[in-house]
């Protein structure tokens, strides 16, 4: 009786599609049986999740090996199809040169490739095939990324911050991962300011807490990658498009914020070449306590040739040589005592939750439609859901035939994948409702962190929401008096009058 080996092999995909390793080995042992054929002892070869693209495959490596260690006593290879030992003509016919020196003969259980002429043209057709199937594969891969790429989506693997979702029917979202991107938002955010070269962004980025997988720090090429990815602005560009997309994921930062520090990195902008309000929020904001006129700001660049933004009065009267005063205060100083300033108008518990009682009455209505647009979506997808089901049945049955199934099915899907994009939109709706009211209280509860986390447009938008007529400031004593808010007036009142854990509001 002959000795024979047993190789199998399936990628992820096909083991999904049904072309299981138990199937081929159970074909491949009865072909044995029928044809007198004995399985050598440990000779069975089982490749998982592994392409037959290359042939550099471990298993068939160690399969090769065994034939060459044993050589003499096995005769024949057994195999399910011929795209099971490879995918690619050159490769096939490399393999089957190497197992004929150890006079080895491939068996197909499957196909009739015997070693005869027509034998023989049939094989080199089905290999021929198995690589034309393969280049196919590619070229539908390809056009398949490019076409998610036109449209808004990104085949491939997910920048950090972000994380991959299966959606409907296998269409794969990226979402945001809550923890990763608040600090890539800090950090393009803070690297946009000009302050920075891509070394020190390294530095930087590991504050932050963006680390490598292994918690260290990244590298410069990865950090470089990350300041000019236009993923984190919510567009999508890849090899196989000319132009940048508009993404159908959630940006992490503006569009300016991006523009910004591709200059940087790409050297069209030097460090601090930013003299305007990007790096200024309280400009022409702050008011000189002494001339009553409004400070502007300026990077004056020091003897070692390093820049230091400053805050100042352009006033003559209040210039260090006339007046002997200090004119002038660093911006991060100005900036940190302006948090503190923020931060000593917290509410007491009781206002804080009397603001949340009058922000949830005020959005009730709008959320409360949006949460019924959602669940009605939601229904829609478990109705056809069920429909699909169904029509699965009714083939199985024989009730339909196949092309009515495969009609059915084709409308079914497509519908589906329509209310998959209605119900993340309107999922993405309901989610907003809630960051409204979040941002809200945070701007009650936290005006320090919102205001330094904020964008530019928006902390000029929160400290004249405040300060309504700006904010006095004394260079060399810090801030002074000025007029807050009706609703900070009020809330300063109400800090006095309720207890500070008190848990009801009235209803007025």
């Amino acid at each position: 009786m002959a000795n024979a080996i047993i190789y199998i092999r399936v990628s992820s995909k096909e083991q999904l599609e049904g072309t299981s390793l138990e199937s081929q080995e159970k074909e491949c042992r009865r072909y044995a049986k029928k044809n007198g054929l004995k399985i050598a002892e440990n000779a069975l070869f089982i490749e998982k999740g592994e392409s037959a693209k290359y042939a550099d495959r471990p298993v068939l490596q160690d399969m090769l090996r065994y034939v060459k260690d044993n050589k003499n006593t096995v005769d024949t290879l057994l195999i399910w199809k011929i795209d099971r030992l490879a995918r690619n003509l050159g490769d096939y016919y490399g393999i089957k040169v190497a197992l004929a020196r150890y006079e080895i003969k491939i068996i197909s259980t499957t196909e009739p490739i015997d070693d005869d002429p027509v034998g023989r043209f049939l094989e080199a057709i089905l290999a021929a095939a198995a690589q034309f199937d393969n280049e196919i594969r590619a070229i539908r891969t390809i056009t398949g990324m490019r076409t998610r790429v036109e449209q808004g989506g990104w085949p491939h693997q997910t920048a950090y911050g972000y994380y991959k979702k299966e959606g409907t029917f296998g269409v794969q979202r990226v979402l945001v991962e809550k923890q990763k991107a608040p600090r890539v938002t800090r950090f393009l955010t803070e690297f946009s300011t000009g302050k920075y070269t891509v070394a020190e962004g390294m530095e930087l980025a590991f504050k932050y807490g963006i680390t490598t997988k292994n918690g260290g720090k990244r590298s410069w090429q990865q950090t470089k990658d990350m300041l000019i990815n236009p993923i984190y602005a919510g567009f999508v560009k890849t090899k196989l498009t000319e132009k940048m997309k508009k993404g159908r994921h959630q940006a992490l930062i503006g569009e300016d914020i991006y523009l910004k520090n591709v200059e940087i990195v790409s050297g069209i902008k030097r460090a601090y070449t930013l003299h305007g309000d990007e790096l200024y929020p309280l400009r022409k904001f702050l008011i000189c306590s002494r001339c009553k006129k409004f400070a502007t700001a300026s990077s004056p660049r020091g003897r070692s040739g390093k820049y230091y933004p400053k805050y100042h009065c352009t006033s003559a009267m209040c210039k260090a040589k006339a007046t002997g005063k200090q004119s002038s205060e660093y911006i991060e100083i100005v900036h940190q005592q302006f948090r503190e300033l923020l931060r000593s108008l917290k509410p007491l518990e009781g206002v804080s939750k009397l603001f949340r009682t009058v922000l949830l009455r005020t959005w009730q209505k709008e959320y409360s439609d949006a949460v019924q647009g959602a669940k009605k979506i939601g229904d829609e997808i478990d109705y056809y859901t069920g429909l699909r089901l169904a029509t699965l049945e009714k083939y199985t049955l024989d009730k339909i035939t196949e092309k009515d199934k495969t009609a059915q099915l084709a409308k079914i899907d497509a519908k589906l994948e329509d209310l998959g994009d209605d119900k993340k939109d309107a999922d993405e709706y309901v989610k907003d409702k809630e960051q409204i009211i979040d941002e809200a209280m945070q701007l009650i509860d936290q005006p320090d962190e919102f205001w330094n986390q904020a964008s530019l447009k928006i902390q000029k938008a929160i400290q004249w929401l405040v300060f309504p007529n700006g904010l006095e400031y004394n260079f060399g004593t810090g801030f002074g008096t000025s007029p807050l808010s009706q609703t900070h007036l009020l809330i300063q009142e109400l800090n006095k009058k309720l207890p500070e854990n008190a848990s009801l509001v009235h209803p007025s």
